[in-house]
């Protein structure tokens, strides 16, 4: 029988792969965000507008996720871009079965690669492009005094 070696690649693809579904990494919609550290590669920046703050952590699979945060830290809205698709369950955390069937609803609505669910204060927008995945997230009623849609990017 011939030894089978395993590659280097095996062992970081399965970490890359075990990092990029750690349910801890992001704060769900609605609830509280923890603290930026430099432990997750987390940075805190401001929108355009000034009047948005958010955190921003990009995995270890080129995945960017934004969430938005409040003065007291209750993340009212998240976005993402990469390559690949987030565990937007994760994400949506409470608001994913709102989520999903909103999506089921209205599938076909918005077209082949993209999904609109509008349920109540919820929005949510989902678009896919060649292996280019992007989407947001936001609770209307949660939106700061002069933060609009328009500021999640």
């Amino acid at each position: 029988m011939k030894n089978i070696r395993h590659p280097q690649y095996l062992f970081r693809a399965v970490m890359i792969a075990l990092l990029g579904a750690c349910p801890l990494c992001h704060a769900q919609l609605g609830a509280t965000a923890r603290a930026a550290d430099a432990s997750d590669g987390a940075v805190v920046r401001r929108s355009e507008s000034g009047l948005a703050t958010y955190r921003e952590t990009t995995d270890a699979n080129g995945i960017v996720v934004r969430q938005y945060v409040d003065s007291t830290g209750t993340v009212y809205a998240v976005s993402w871009r990469g390559p690949a698709m987030p565990d937007v369950q994760t994400l949506l955390g409470a608001y994913f079965q709102r989520f999903r069937n909103g999506a089921n609803a209205s599938a076909g609505n918005g077209g082949l690669h993209t999904a609109r669910v509008a349920d109540g204060d919820l929005f949510v927008e989902n678009r896919t492009r060649l292996r280019e995945f992007s989407g947001r997230a936001w609770l209307a009623t949660a939106l700061p005094p002069g933060v609009t849609a328009a500021d999640i990017q």
